[in-house]
Order: C-alpha cells, then structure tokens, then sequence
C-alpha cells in the first residue's frame, strides 16, 4: 500500500512477519491474475486460532501461520476437502506474545 506520493504505508499485525511491505506488489499480481485470494483476520482471531491449534495438536504455531488457521472459520469446506497448512515457523519466537495477549 502506497500514500498518494508513492511512499509505503506502514502496515500492522501482532506478526512481524505479516506486516513487511515489500512483498505488496507480489500480492497484487498474484490477486490480479487471479492466482490467489486474500482475506484479513484479526490479531485476535489469529491469536485466539494458533491457542486452539496448540491445545489441539500440541504444537505452537508461529503467528504469521495463526493466521491461515483462522481464516477456517470464514471459509466454506465439504467434508471430503483435505486442506494443507505449511507451518512457516515455529510459535516458540512468538511464546511471550502469545503469554502477554492471554495474561497466561
């Protein structure tokens, strides 16, 4: 995202990983050729999915990866869809966040 003189708006998520603009314009070919779709989640609804992940399956997930698992509960599936997450990290950088947002 650009301000009108062309400069980058700086972006926010809880993820660091999420909120680096250089990769804009990739996104919005990808979007224009139709090869991909985005979506916006919370940090809270990123938060709150990569918790239920970690009671679920026992692993933390980074929260940039959170964030794929929150968008489930906006999408439609059919019970024979098999559906693949890469997890893009591993949640124990993100340990303190995930403490400090649930005051655990």
């Amino acid at each position: 995202m650009q301000t009108k003189d062309g400069q980058i708006v700086e972006p926010y998520s809880i993820s660091a990983g999420l909120d680096y603009p250089g990769v804009g314009p990739l996104h919005a070919h990808l979007l224009e050729s139709k090869r991909a779709e985005f979506m916006s989640i919370t940090d809270s609804d990123a938060m709150l999915a990569g918790l239920e992940v970690s009671k679920l399956e026992g692993i933390i997930p980074a929260i940039e990866t959170a964030h794929a698992f929150a968008a489930f509960k906006y999408l439609d599936f059919k019970a024979d869809d098999i559906i693949v997450v890469n997890f893009s990290g591993r949640g124990a950088k993100d340990l303190n966040t995930y403490i400090d947002y649930f005051n655990l």
